[in-house]
């Protein structure tokens, strides 16, 4: 991938919602299946942006618990 294609995904990870980020994951690995591309640097770079999209909603969920623990 492009230096301007990760930079949109990654302002996409940090400012997008949690729906947005859903629907993104969905879309990406939708791709993979379709075009069918079990291997190389595409599907590399595709999973990397899947796990991140993975550990910003699971960070997010947790700060969302840790807020309303303080309550």
């Amino acid at each position: 991938m492009d230096k301007h294609l990760w930079l949109s995904l990654l302002r996409l990870v940090d400012e997008g919602s949690a729906e947005e980020l859903q629907t993104k994951k969905e879309e990406l690995l939708q791709s993979l299946e379709r075009l069918r591309i079990t291997r190389g640097p595409v599907r590399s770079d595709v999973l990397r942006v899947v796990r991140l999209i993975d550990e910003e909603l699971v960070s997010r969920l947790h700060l969302e618990q840790r807020r309303k623990g303080r309550r």
